[in-house]
Parts: structure tokens; C-alpha cells; sequence
């Protein structure tokens, strides 16, 4: 879901195993890790130094976007967080909406609220894909903004 190119948040990153795969594999452009707090970031540039690919990624230890703009991104995953967070980070970033940027969501409770407040603000809901790792049911949404 992510494209080749793409400047790449990933939200809550916890350990980085993702920018870490995104930098490995060439995919992003642009990588920011970031994570509210500073001992998951550092796990994280544990694993991108494990890796040696801490030079193609940013962290950021803050909550949700903060610090982060749509000059930045155009690509913004937030996985493993539950739909309530989820819609928090979002309402607290209105320019998600506003502007052409694509969201990948994959919330670990709470869906319905996910759901029902991506439809009642206005952004669109391109895919929704389930996964299914270690026999457990994953949903991923793929969303966008820009009026």
C-alpha cells in the first residue's frame, strides 16, 4: 500500500520494524520514524543500527503528528494503536484531510468508531484488506484525504 517514492511517517512505530523494511527494501523516498515515547524510538534506532540503515530514516519522539506537516509526508501509516488513538492523532492533524495524503490504518480495537469517523469527516476510503499473521485477524484501511 505504500508507493515506491513516497515520504513515509510511520506513527507509533514502537521497535521501527517497518522504516526499518521500508529502507532495506529502497521503497521510500523518505522515512520518519516516530514514536511518543523515547524508549520505543531508541529500540527503534537499535534496530535500524542492527540493520545499518539509520541513515535513511528521521526520528521523531512525539505524540501522534506532532511536528510532522504535509510538506513532509504524503504517506502516513499508524498501526497497532487502538481506533480511539487513531482517531485522536487525526483530529489533532486536520491537514490529513485537507491535503492529498494517503493514510494506512490499521487499528487494533474499536474499528467501528474508526470507520464511522473517517465517513462522518470526510475522508475517503479507498481499500480495506484483512490479514491474517500468526492466526490472528488483522484489518487495514487504506484512506485518503484532500478536498
Amino acid at each position: 500500500m505504500i508507493g515506491i517514492g513516497a515520504s513515509v511517517a510511520d506513527i507509533g512505530t514502537d521497535h521501527g520494524h517497518l522504516p526499518v523494511y521500508l529502507a532495506q527494501k529502497g521503497t521510500a523516498g523518505r522515512i520518519i520514524a516516530s514514536d511518543i515515547s523515547a524508549a520505543s524510538l531508541s529500540a527503534a534506532k537499535r534496530s535500524a543500527m542492527d540493520f545499518d540503515v539509520s541513515d535513511a530514516i528521521t526520528f521523531h519522539v512525539a505524540p501522534g503528528l506532532d511536528g510532522i506537516t504535509p510538506a513532509d509526508v504524503d504517506t502516513i501509516v499508524i498501526a497497532g494503536l487502538g481506533g480511539e488513538t487513531i482517531i485522536s492523532i487525526l483530529e489533532n492533524a486536520p491537514w490529513t484531510k485537507k491535503h492529498k495524503v494517503t493514510l494506512i490504518l490499521q487499528p487494533q480495537s474499536k474499528i467501528d468508531l474508526l470507520f464511522r469517523f473517517l465517513y462522518d469527516t470526510g475522508y475517503e476510503i479507498k481499500q480495506t484488506r484483512s490479514v491474517l499473521d500468526k492466526r490472528k485477524h488483522y484489518i487495514i484501511i487504506l484512506v485518503t484525504g484532500g478536498e
